[in-house]
Formats: structure tokens, C-alpha cells, sequence
């Protein structure tokens, strides 16, 4: 081999490995590097967009007023999750635009005893009150519906079924949680039974015991029940003055408007599937 040839193959092989090493270096423009900073010619760095997420709170004291004329809305929903064949089942994505939809148009939800206290001694509420309630304590209304609640600051009251506490429904833990960060916990009695068919004593032991074991299990007040499947009867009125319930709650449609009787108070049903521009429909 002639000294020109070895000359010419040395110097090809420095160039292969100068050009290996720069492909090393300077990877192709759509490859991923975890941990690595991007950047670009122009003074400001890329950023990369921010995940859709609901409006930023506002966090200024609401104006106080007087019980609006038009009455307060009461929202009943049972699970945030998509149940097929069942409208008790509201999907993730129709529950965020609705309650997106709620902020954005300045609502400002209230707890029961707000509610109670603007009824029976006509205290002030925030301007456009809303109250919003879950029935049975799907567990789902805490992995689900309270991180959506919390991002535009809304509350909510919760009706729980005490025998069913834990039971693929929220735990104590949970509902000790949603306590210490301002919701409200009802009673939606110890089983779950038509409280109209049942006797006198029976009744009274769904409605005393489940307000023990709220109370005594989460350090609150019980002042709310909800009645199961929205059955009730006089002795049910009868027994709720009489075990210290001071609000009740129906499955009839409607507001709650100033006068109407504090233990059958009527609530707006959102059922799964409802379209935005109609649940739009249930506010002035």
C-alpha cells in the first residue's frame, strides 16, 4: 500500500469520526430529552402551554344581599361518573362545564346553615346564591367532583347514607376532609329506605341514628335532611322537629324561595347527558 493511500485513509476516518460525533451532540429536532431545557434563537424561552384548567378564583368577599327574588337554586347530583344507562351518573366532563360555567357567571355557593339562616331570620347571602348538593356519598364526589368544586372555589353539601360509609362509598377520612375545608355533611338516613312505608319507630331510628354517627364520627352539627328517593310523610315532618333537623329536601323540582316550609324545601335534578344550554335554562 502507497504512502498517498494511507494518507487518503486516514484522513477519511477522521472524517467519519467528526461527523459521528457531531450527530452525537446535536440529536434530531423532534427527539425527546426528559429533563432538558429547551430553548430557541430568540431571547425568550418556549414554553410549553399550560393544561386546560378552570378560571383562577376570584378571591374577594362576595356582595352581601337581601334573598332574591327569584329564589335560590338547589342542585342535586348523585355520582361524578359515567354510568351508562343511568342518569344518576353525571360525566366528569358535563360536571366541569357546568360548574366553569357557574363561576365564570359569578355564582357564589353557600352552605345549608347559610341557607337556613337567610330563610328563617332573613340574615344577608352572597349575591347569586347557589346551593350544591350530592346524594348517597359516592366516592367519586370526593376523588371527582371536590377537585373541580375547590379550583372555583364553590363548597357543597353532602348527603350520606351512614350504613354505607366506606363501602365503595367516601370514607370517614374523606368526609372528615371535606368538613375541615368548608362543606357541609347532611343526613341521608342509615339505610336508604322509604321513610313513608315505614313505622313510627323505625323512622326515628333512621333519623336519629344517622345524625349520631355524622355528628359523633365528624365533630359537626347535623341540621339537613335529605329524604331517600324523595319520600316522606307527616311523621317524618313530625320526627325531624322533634330530633333537631331544621332542613329538609325534596326531589321536586324547583327554588327555594323566601316563605316556603324549611323541612320540604324543592331542589333542580341534574341528571347525565343533560345538555349545557339547558341546564343553562334553570338561571335567571
Amino acid at each position: 500500500m502507497n504512502l498517498k493511500f494511507k494518507l487518503f485513509l486516514a484522513s477519511l476516518c477522521t472524517l467519519v469520526l467528526i461527523i459521528v460525533s457531531f450527530a452525537v451532540k446535536c440529536p434530531a429536532a423532534n427527539d425527546y430529552l426528559p429533563g432538558d431545557s429547551l430553548k430557541s434563537n430568540s431571547s425568550k424561552p418556549l414554553v410549553s402551554p399550560a393544561p386546560p384548567s378552570l378560571a383562577v378564583v376570584n378571591q374577594a368577599e362576595p356582595k352581601m344581599t337581601t334573598f332574591p327574588k327569584a329564589g335560590i337554586p338547589v342542585l342535586m347530583y348523585h355520582s361524578i361518573k359515567t354510568l351508562p344507562g343511568n342518569s344518576l351518573g353525571v360525566p366528569v366532563k358535563q360536571f366541569t362545564e357546568e360548574i366553569t360555567w357557574l363561576h365564570n357567571k359569578g355564582y357564589h355557593s353557600i352552605t345549608t346553615d347559610e341557607l337556613y339562616q337567610t330563610l328563617a331570620n332573613k340574615a344577608p347571602i352572597p349575591e347569586k346564591p347557589i346551593l350544591l348538593t350530592f346524594d348517597d356519598g359516592y366516592s367519586d364526589n370526593y376523588t371527582s367532583a371536590w377537585p373541580i368544586l375547590q379550583k372555583s372555589g364553590f363548597r357543597a353539601t353532602f348527603f350520606i347514607v351512614t350504613n354505607s360509609v366506606g363501602q365503595g362509598m367516601m370514607s370517614w377520612d374523606q368526609l372528615s376532609d371535606l368538613v375541615k375545608q368548608g362543606n357541609s355533611i347532611g343526613s341521608h338516613t342509615v339505610h336508604h329506605l322509604d321513610l313513608s312505608k315505614l313505622s313510627y319507630n323505625k323512622q326515628e331510628n333512621e333519623l336519629i341514628s344517622s345524625k349520631e354517627a355524622l355528628e359523633n364520627h365528624l365533630g359537626i352539627k347535623v341540621q339537613a335532611l335529605c329524604f331517600p328517593s324523595g319520600k316522606f310523610n307527616k311523621t317524618t315532618l313530625e320526627l325531624m322537629a322533634k330530633t333537631g333537623y331544621q332542613l329538609g329536601f325534596t326531589t321536586k323540582q324547583g327554588r327555594v324561595h323566601s316563605g316556603d316550609d324549611l323541612l320540604t324545601l324543592r331542589r333542580e335534578r341534574i341528571y347525565g347527558g343533560m345538555p349545557l344550554p339547558s341546564f343553562q335554562k334553570l338561571f335567571p
